[in-house]
């Protein structure tokens, strides 16, 4: 039973990762890792991405509207759930994964020094993908979190709060009818596109509306511009875009040239009724549609998106909906691989550029610390810790990547957004694969209903770039050698200033 939380960090981000990093709390920090980030140096690298950001858009602004750091999220779980440190913090690694989509640095910590395990993460405000700062929907971003939460605990077990008050508002059949495009308002609109063509007058066209099951509110002007429609079935009344105002429907309805007005092949209403059998355009979309009309889904709008999808799908036996979900998911698994590999070079590029760029912005005020002495220097380090520290870790990073810091920093900004460009069309292009995939599936699931079938469903297909799993024993030598390297490094530096002192 996990309680999750969160809230905005301004000002104290080294102060808070100090905190929920302290061996006491996370077993000698055996229970703290990272995500694209070293959790020891991550207050400088979430500020080298935010650098980046800003330098890439050229207006921090862009970035996002509210000026945070980072963001604290708690995952606390009950003293009776039964759960071991190990489990938690790879729950809690699930959890962070899955909201912050793999866009932002994150430093996960889980903490058994108190009567209950808990994890915390503290993830970078700015994403290293998009550039973009993390929003909070007041409620609709805790709601988020929690049902995340309860939903990952459930499955390894735990108990889960059962809230019977709460009630999403869109369910997921209604999500797949519009993934579809058979969604309530696009089903009024063709009616209505269909009804003015057929009118003369407005009151006409009311009354046929009435006819195809379609209720109409604010008829007159008095009640409002927009007028609401509902479809037989349907909750709540929905109104259509500009070309669906009264105004703009009687213009239509008066137009000359209305009747000359080429027709888009739409869906009727009724998917039974003679038009529609017209417009059937093979033989397994007519076996499909007369079998199911011994069946209750006849003339309904499930029907309708499975003979919508069977006809765009080019279905001609009921095997063709796994031949096509098969290549579909190869052609899938391809795009997927691109990506991956498209990503993994432009992290590279936009490391070394946030390098560069830190590299030269504060290398001047390390010359300027460089040459002074005594108190002075000891007070110009007070001052300008963040802006040193920041320094000092770039200049240990650049050594160890071999970085040219001469590097035209416009020439990789320029191949990042080409890469993240290409990154865009092609997960554009795996959404719309998912989609088919999806529609194909539910519309192969009705057909097997209708035709008596058993349906077979179909094997879980990993949607997402599947991650390198490295264990914890792993991480944490990995952020243990890299801080190792990094003061190596720093020790004959940090000699020469302590022998300028004396």
């Amino acid at each position: 039973m996990a309680y999750t939380r969160i809230h905005a960090i301004k000002t104290t981000l080294n102060k808070a990762l100090d905190y929920i990093e302290n061996p006491a709390k996370t077993d000698q920090q055996l229970l703290v890792s990272g995500f694209n980030v070293d959790p020891l140096t991550a207050s400088i690298e979430y500020h080298m991405t935010a650098a980046l950001a800003k330098e890439m858009h050229g207006n921090y602004d862009n970035t996002g509207s509210a000026n945070n750091l980072a963001y604290h999220m708690i995952q606390s779980f009950a003293p009776f759930d039964n759960i071991t440190p190990e489990v938690a913090h790879e729950l809690g690694r699930k959890w962070a994964d899955e909201i912050l989509e793999g866009k932002y640095e994150y430093v996960i910590s889980t903490h058994v020094d108190k009567g209950h395990i808990h994890n915390h993460v503290i993830f970078n405000a700015t994403s290293f993908d998009d550039y973009k700062k993390y929003e909070t929907v007041p409620n609709k971003t805790a709601a988020h979190l929690r049902k995340t939460s309860d939903r990952l605990c459930e499955e390894k077990g735990l108990y889960v709060i059962k809230n019977p008050k709460f009630k999403g508002k869109r369910s997921r059949y209604e999500w797949q009818q519009r993934t579809g495009g058979v969604s309530w308002k696009a089903q009024i609109e063709k009616i209505i596109d269909k009804a003015i063509l057929q009118s003369g007058t407005f009151e006409q066209f009311c009354e046929i509306l009435k006819n195809n099951d379609v209720e109409v509110q604010n008829v007159t002007a008095e009640q409002g511009r927009h007028i609401k429609f509902r479809l037989s079935g349907q909750e709540r009344f929905t109104r259509g875009h500009d070309e669906y105002t009264r105004e703009r429907i009687i213009e239509r309805i008066a137009d000359p040239n209305k009747d000359k007005t080429p027709t888009v092949d739409r869906q009727p209403a009724e998917i039974s009724s003679a038009s529609s059998r017209q417009s059937v355009n093979s033989s397994f979309d007519k076996r499909v549609e007369w079998q199911a009309r011994n069946t209750k889904l006849a003339a309904t709008k499930e029907l309708a998106a499975a003979l919508l999808t069977i006809r765009q799908e080019t279905i001609n036996e009921y095997e063709d909906f796994t031949k096509k979900v098969d290549d579909l998911s190869k052609k899938h698994s391809g795009v997927r691989d691109t990506v991956e590999v498209l990503n993994d070079s432009n992290k590279e590029y936009k490391k070394t550029a946030a390098l560069i760029l830190v590299y030269n912005k504060y290398e001047p005020i390390y010359r300027e610390y460089a040459d002074l002495n005594g108190r002075k220097k000891e007070n110009f380090a007070i001052r300008y810790q963040s802006e040193l520290d920041m320094y000092k870790n770039a200049v240990g990073q650049i050594d160890k990547m071999n970085v040219n810091t001469e590097t035209d920093t416009e020439k990789i900004y320029a191949l990042i957004r080409e890469h993240d460009a290409q990154v865009n069309s092609l997960n554009d292009n795996m959404a719309d694969i998912n989609t088919r995939i999806n529609n194909l599936e539910i519309a192969k699931q009705i057909v097997a209903q209708v035709q008596g079938r058993e349906y077979e469903p179909p094997e879980n297909r990993s949607e997402n770039i599947p991650e390198k799993k490295i264990s914890m024993s792993e991480r944490i030598k990995a952020a243990k050698s890299k801080a190792d390297s990094i003061n190596s490094k720093r020790a004959p530096e940090q000699k020469k200033e302590r022998e300028a002192e004396r």
